[in-house]
């Protein structure tokens, strides 16, 4: 599931499947399932971040709180 205007460019998007992948080794899941979390989160962050910096870091932080079920920790 590659959202098409979801990365930037090519760097973007290296940047965040570097990300996934630190998540599924993480995480012991499969990617399709982590791409799918992460990629849902970060459309939802992207939309109304002014500094896009740090969005891998967030996404990853927050889809980490969401597999393990502690919701009351998410950034939003």
């Amino acid at each position: 599931m590659v959202l098409a205007c979801l990365y930037e460019n090519d760097e973007d998007r290296k940047q965040h499947y570097r990300a996934i992948q630190m998540l599924v080794k993480d995480l012991c899941m499969p990617e399709e399932e982590i791409q799918i979390l992460y990629e849902t989160m970060l459309s939802s962050l992207k939309e109304r971040a002014r500094i896009k910096d740090y969005l891998a870091v967030l996404v990853c932080h927050n889809v980490k709180h969401i597999i393990k079920g502690d919701t009351n920790s998410q950034t939003s």
